[in-house]
């Protein structure tokens, strides 16, 4: 049985939405926030500095991600990270978006493999310096990732006081461990931003560096969602890469969890995004049929099952004596007070709450009268009204 990671989903995955999940499902060993963007302003939205508040987050699972074309902007949003306590910081090389691949972010950085190089030079150069004296590592060894810099990449270019070893000095120990106290700093990924076949030369640059995990989607840029992913270069990376590869796209259900986890066994965990939204028991469906023997297994409702009962009003057990359908429409219900009483109008709401149904309605056939009432609703009482025709709940 692998980890199941919570993929980061831009205006889905807020911490609103990762605290209600952890209190009805969970099932997760790590979640992801949507990419936080520094800029030359060194100040965070308002929306991001939420994302990173302590009081809001568990440190010890949350996982902060940052999307940057540039070391000094990356390192001053670690340094924010860092001094909140967490203990990940994930490196956004994976959004495909026509309104960040321009900036030589997310996936667009990948046609830029020099600068790659260069930035994450810089990251790890300068990391050491912004954490406590006792956890700096000293210098890594000739064999560790992160000492064989390329020419382009000039040490500590723009970093004051950036970590770079003088000539000759000799080797006092390796890449902090997983006790140490600097945070980790982990890569999601596309293969390139054209061609599959970039992912070498990007796998190649990754080596390089300590990185603590690398998570593949195995599509490029230009495929957005659409196009068939290509496991065949996770294989790849699972037989090259110095860092431990995580698994990430078209993942709907336990299904498609097993053949994964079946198919590359070298996996250190499985991200879930969209199929873990569309299907919040997943997780939990996944762990507890891992661990029921093969010869009872078929007795266990799956994933899809379960939550397409929820429209008939239904229920399944689901292991702890609450039915699948009840727990669903707590979860709903709580997530929509919680938005109704942080957002300012309905209008928020509604764009947030039908966000989600974009998702969840795969799980709901049979309704599409009342999915495009959902979609048409012009207040919250409205969207009551609609989603309460699928949830089977009497209006309040």
């Amino acid at each position: 049985m692998k980890p199941i990671y919570l993929a980061p989903l831009e205006g889905v995955t807020d911490n609103i939405y990762r605290n209600t999940f952890l209190r009805y499902y969970g099932g997760v060993a790590k979640m992801f926030t949507p990419f936080l963007s520094p800029c030359s302003t060194h100040k965070f939205t308002t929306r991001e500095t939420e994302e990173i508040d302590p009081a809001r987050n568990d440190v010890r699972i949350v996982v902060p991600q940052i999307i940057a074309n540039s070391s000094e902007h990356f390192l001053w949003a670690a340094g924010e990270i860092i001094d909140r306590g967490f203990g990940e910081i994930n490196f956004n090389l994976g959004c495909p978006s026509g309104t960040v691949v321009p900036k030589k972010k997310g996936s667009g950085l990948l046609f830029f493999p020099d600068l790659l190089d260069r930035i994450l030079y810089d990251i790890f150069a300068a990391l050491p310096s912004m954490c406590p004296p006792s956890t700096k590592s000293g210098v890594p060894d000739a064999d560790t990732p992160g000492t064989d810099i390329p020419d382009s990449a000039t040490p500590g270019t723009n970093i004051p006081g950036a970590y770079v070893p003088a000539a000759g000095t000799p080797a006092t120990g390796s890449a902090p461990g997983p006790d140490s106290s600097m945070p980790k700093i982990s890569v999601k990924t596309r293969l390139g931003k054209e061609d599959p076949d970039e992912f070498y030369e990007i796998l190649e640059i990754f080596n390089k560096y300590p990185i603590s995990e690398i998570t593949v989607h195995p599509r490029i840029q230009k495929d957005f969602y659409k196009e068939p992913i290509r496991p065949e270069y996770v294989d790849f990376a699972l037989e090259h890469s110095k860092a431990p590869i995580v698994f990430n796209g078209e993942i709907k259900s336990v299904d498609d969890i097993r053949r994964v986890e079946a198919e590359h066994p070298g996996l250190t965990a499985i991200m879930l995004g969209r199929g873990l939204i569309t299907n919040p028991e997943l997780a939990l469906h996944y762990r507890k049929i891992s661990a029921t023997p093969e010869s009872t297994r078929s007795d266990i409702l799956n994933d899809a099952e379960s939550l397409s009962r929820m429209s008939s009003g239904d229920t399944a057990p689901d292991g702890h004596g609450i039915s699948d359908a009840d727990r669903f429409r707590a979860f709903h219900d709580d997530l929509l007070a919680q938005y109704v009483e942080r957002l300012s109008g309905d209008k928020p709401v509604l764009h947030r709450m039908k966000e989600f149904w974009a998702l969840w309605q795969e799980a709901f056939p049979g309704n599409a009268t009342a999915l495009k009432q959902i979609r048409k609703a012009k207040s919250v009482a409205e969207y009551r009204s609609a989603s309460s025709r699928i949830l089977c709940k009497p209006i309040s």
